[in-house]
């Protein structure tokens, strides 16, 4: 889709303008007019939804927007390619996993997961077991809902997982190593004008060459020239069935002072992926440790990548490609080499060391 961002005008806008209004975010401008307040409003939309706050309607904020719009009940919900996704599927989580349900992560994605849980719910309520939410399984689902429960399901089976034994090595597993950004969208500039595609590019191919080299079996989301958008890379990770994504990219800001690495993992509304919040973790963890930039630590995130992948995720950004110093650092080989060898490390911890790192298990 087209940017939606200052400037742009037209019935896409006003479209914009009318969700955020029906979301209590009205703006000032004009009607169809993109201006200050409507960036200032999908701005606050964007920090609210653990969206990248940049003030511009892309295809992640188009979709929390349009999701935004459903409550549970709306419509019907089932399995559907692309999955259907907004607010009342995320309720329809939340309720399920309440109940004991596994639901998987309230992530307002209707997935096979959903669906199964949907069928085990109907299956121990005596309706028809069909996955579809419609109007006689949301009925049950608000009388039965309990508010106060110790933890969800997704949340049991995620601690279990921290608290397994770890594997010896990484042969043989299964990792999606995602260099962020594309040459159709390729992101920061260092003050040399290299763009963030380049050097994420740079740091992901050194960094499959290692993990080959440790004998796992690396997928890369994109390849020089292609430009797959987040949810195709996701959408791709699931296809392979990989066990950990690692998604690399660079930060920027208009302050030239801003530097220093941080991790990003699934996480909103309670909702958190703690097996991306230990990836993440250790990510950070291991760049700040090689390279000596500040540790700007883990945030959550709704990003389409972190959201849509069953894998456990995390997004790293070892540095600020707009930084006079920490810009040219990040475009030089013999950094990306020491950046590549600290997510390694990462990853390889990550699989086989010790899961209670951070508090997390």
């Amino acid at each position: 889709m087209e940017l939606i961002q200052l400037g742009t005008a037209g019935a896409e806008v006003e479209d914009v303008q009318g969700r955020l209004a029906d979301l209590g975010m009205a703006c000032d401008d004009e009607t169809g007019v993109f201006g200050e307040t409507t960036r200032a409003a999908v701005r606050a939309f964007q920090q609210q939804r653990g969206l990248p706050a940049d003030g511009i309607v892309g295809p992640d904020t188009w979709h929390a927007l349009v999701g935004a719009s459903y409550r549970l009940g709306d419509r019907m919900l089932y399995v559907t390619r692309p999955v259907l996704q907004g607010d009342d599927v995320r309720d329809l989580q939340r309720r399920l996993n309440q109940l004991g349900f596994d639901a998987g992560y309230e992530d307002g994605l209707y997935g096979l997961q959903t669906f199964e849980a949907v069928r085990e719910f109907q299956l121990n309520v005596g309706l028809n077991n069909d996955g579809i939410a419609g109007p006689d399984t949301v009925d049950l689902l608000r009388r039965l809902y309990r508010q106060h429960q110790e933890a969800p399901a997704y949340a049991v089976r995620e601690r279990e997982w921290l608290r397994s034994a770890p594997r010896l090595s990484i042969a043989g597993v299964r990792i999606m190593i995602d260099p962020g950004h594309s040459p159709e969208l390729p992101g920061f500039v260092n003050p040399e004008g290299i763009e963030e595609q380049r050097v994420t590019w740079e740091i992901a191919a050194l960094l499959e060459g290692r993990l080959a080299a440790l004998g796992a079996h690396v997928i890369l989301a994109r390849g020089p020239a292609t430009s797959p958008t987040p949810s195709e890379r996701a959408q791709h990770a699931n296809r392979e069935d990989v066990e950990a994504i690692l998604s690399i990219h660079c930060n920027g800001l208009a302050s030239p002072a801003a530097h220093g690495a941080a991790a990003y993992y699934f996480g909103h509304d309670g909702a958190v992926s703690e097996r991306g919040r230990l990836l993440a973790q250790l990510a950070v963890d291991k760049v700040v440790e090689a390279t000596g930039t500040l540790n700007c630590r883990t945030h959550p995130s709704t990003t389409a990548l972190l959201r849509e992948s069953r894998a456990p995720a995390a997004l790293i950004e070892p540095g600020f490609l707009t930084h006079p110093w920490e810009g040219r650092r990040l475009a030089d080989p013999g950094h990306q080499r020491d950046v590549a060898a600290a997510l390694a490390d990462a990853v390889v911890a990550f699989l086989t060391g010790d899961r209670t790192l951070a508090g997390v298990a």
